[in-house]
């Protein structure tokens, strides 16, 4: 199993663009650059895995100003602030999201995101203390989990001793 944690707010895939004179361009070409780097920084330059790949994302997004309370306690939550992501407060859509951390990968943590046989997000509030990120988890299939023809996963976890 790897884990990669890539600092900052998340990001997702755009839509390739087109200029006035024909010209195709990718809009995240910066930001997949920006991911590489700090998730190198952060986790270390690691062999890409090859064979068929399970990958869990935990998307950790800043809470807005209205979570919090006014005046002197500004600093505190409301107590209505809910605790898990809700799209209508930003329109960050999972898959998108998957999308460009997958693409942006590839050749460095796997050689292909063709690789990727089962993906799953999870989008949440920072907690208290807790800076904006992304947490992947990337799982071989055949030795360190299991999906059935139904794709429920079971991880198989090393005996221990």
């Amino acid at each position: 199993m790897k884990s990669i944690y890539i600092p900052g707010v998340p990001d997702t895939k755009m839509r390739p663009r087109t200029t006035k004179k024909g010209h195709v361009y990718d809009p995240n070409a910066g930001a997949k650059e920006a991911s590489i780097q700090k998730a190198k920084v952060m986790n270390g330059d690691n062999e890409a895995y090859s064979g068929p790949l399970y990958v869990q994302y935990t998307f950790v997004f800043p809470r807005p100003k209205k979570h919090y309370r006014t005046g002197k306690l500004a600093h505190l939550l409301r107590d209505d602030a809910p605790e898990f992501f809700n799209t209508v407060d930003i329109a960050k859509d999972g898959d998108n999201m998957e999308k460009f951390y997958a693409d942006s990968f590839n050749f460095i943590h796997y050689k292909d995101d063709r690789q990727i046989v089962k993906a799953e997000h999870f989008k949440r509030w920072a907690r208290d203390g807790e800076f904006p990120h992304v947490a992947m988890d990337i799982y071989k299939v055949p030795s360190e989990v299991s999906i059935d023809v139904n794709g429920t996963v079971a991880f198989r976890y090393p005996a221990t001793v």
